[in-house]
């Protein structure tokens, strides 16, 4: 019962506003704060977002020991409510990195034809093993204990494992990027730094026992950790609180639906419907503007004042991007009312070729984010999202299977004779295919 339970509780951000501009005083203060949490977290960029900071980061408590007896609180005067919480901000951006080091490099040694299955083994062995890890990329031998120790010593048997060794540490001086907090954009609080009252919230600031009150637009109340979003040439805030929900179990919600995505039109459905046919305008606006006034600011960096006008504006067009993306999600969903849902995995974005405003385009395509969105709002609506293979999907024809010809986003098949939106193909392909693996699997 607890496990079923715990299935039904999805997680999603709500978000509050205040109500009044915050006077020009009263967001220095709260700038100054968000200033003092970005020196805290490059400050644990810089001294354990490498290869010798590996081995203090998990669970991280002995980084936050370190960074209690450095001094650098007291130094900033910050209090400990933002302090601590920044630093496991910046052992998470760490952690986040190691992740993506590893994925990169678990998909070079499966390229890499000039190493063995045995090879690639031992190379899997030591990045899972976090002890062996540690210990190769500081160059000493891994001091294993038990039954791990002698499968350590079977796997180097017959092997170069010097040779491995450099590989793997070749490859993560390779791949590994110290994070860094470039802006200050905002700050982590936890409950112990906030309350609400009076229809607002009562902010810790800097001053001993001295608290900001900010009125809000509603009067909800909450007792969680809690993100204070700056948008400090509006004057505003935007407080991000994550909370849990029951899953939803709307009725009506049945059946399969293929989707294809795209970056002209974000989704069409086996059915042919499409949603979200705006999306490119939005999405070409955003890329316009960064390449133009980004490169602008590149040309007089000597005399320009700063990027705040260039991020404010950045920030604007994310923002009617995003809230385009949820309410053609929501529209779609509400208007298909799946049950299973089926999308391709979607390939790695490349160059459109030598049109610079079409590559930006390319480039900055949301993707990811279209597919957390999606994700986020099945989960609330309990409908199932599953990725099918995509390899060839939109050039096969969902009739036949035969190999057609894409022109002018119309699909052509010269086998069957079907002739139909390029997308709605895919779309179709998209369903045949997740039925099919759905069969296998039942099978």
């Amino acid at each position: 019962m607890k496990r079923r339970m715990s299935q039904e509780i999805i997680y999603k951000t709500v978000y509050q506003y205040n109500k009044e501009t915050i006077p020009a005083r009263d967001m220095e203060r709260l700038s100054e704060i968000a200033e003092d949490c970005r020196t805290v977290r490059n400050y644990v960029y810089d001294r354990y977002g490498g290869i010798g900071g590996l081995a203090k980061i998990y669970p991280g408590y002995t980084v936050q020991n370190e960074m209690t007896k450095s001094g650098l609180r007291e130094r900033l005067g910050l209090p400990s409510v933002y302090f601590y919480l920044a630093i496991f901000d910046a052992l998470g951006d760490i952690k986040s990195q190691w992740s993506q080091t590893k994925n990169q490099i678990e998909k070079n040694i499966r390229a890499n034809e000039n190493l063995t299955p045995e090879e690639r083994h031992y190379l899997r062995f030591i990045m899972k093993q976090s002890r062996c890890f540690e210990a190769v990329l500081e160059g000493r031998e891994p001091a294993l204990q038990g039954d791990w120790k002698g499968t350590f010593a079977s796997l180097c048997e017959g092997k170069d494992t010097h040779r491995l060794n450099q590989y793997l540490r070749r490859q993560v001086r390779r791949h590994l990027v110290k994070p860094h907090a470039d802006r200050a954009e905002g700050f982590t609080v936890s409950p112990k730094g906030y309350r609400y009252a009076d229809h607002g919230i009562y902010l810790s600031m800097k001053e001993s026992r001295q608290r900001l009150f900010i009125p809000l637009t509603d009067n909800n109340h909450y007792e969680r950790q809690i993100y204070i979003r700056l948008l400090a040439e509006e004057g505003n805030i935007t407080i991000n609180v994550p909370v849990e929900v029951r899953q939803r179990h709307p009725a009506g919600y049945s059946g399969e639906t293929g989707l294809a995505m795209g970056l002209r039109c974000m989704f069409v459905t086996d059915s042919g419907h499409a949603y979200g046919e705006e999306y490119l305008e939005y999405q070409s606006a955003l890329s316009d503007y960064v390449r133009e006034r980004l490169a602008r600011h590149r040309r007089n960096a000597q005399n320009n004042p700063g990027m705040k006008k260039y991020h404010a504006g950045k920030a604007r067009l994310e923002k009617a991007l995003h809230a385009y993306v949820n309410e053609e999600i929501n529209r779609m969903l509400e208007t298909e009312k799946p049950g299973i849902l089926y999308l391709p995995k979607l390939p790695a974005t490349a160059k459109a070729g030598v049109n610079r405003k079409v590559n930006a385009t390319v480039s900055m395509w949301q993707k990811g984010y279209i597919r957390n969105r999606l994700a986020q709002k099945c989960r609330e609506r309990s409908i199932e999202l599953k990725e099918v293979f995509g390899k060839g999907i939109s050039s096969e024809c969902s009739r036949c299977g035969a190999e057609g010809i894409r022109k002018e986003n119309v699909f052509h098949c010269v086998s069957c004779g079907l002739e139909m939106s390029e997308r709605q193909n895919t779309a179709r392909n998209v369903l045949k295919r997740g039925k099919e693996q759905a069969k296998g699997k039942a099978e």
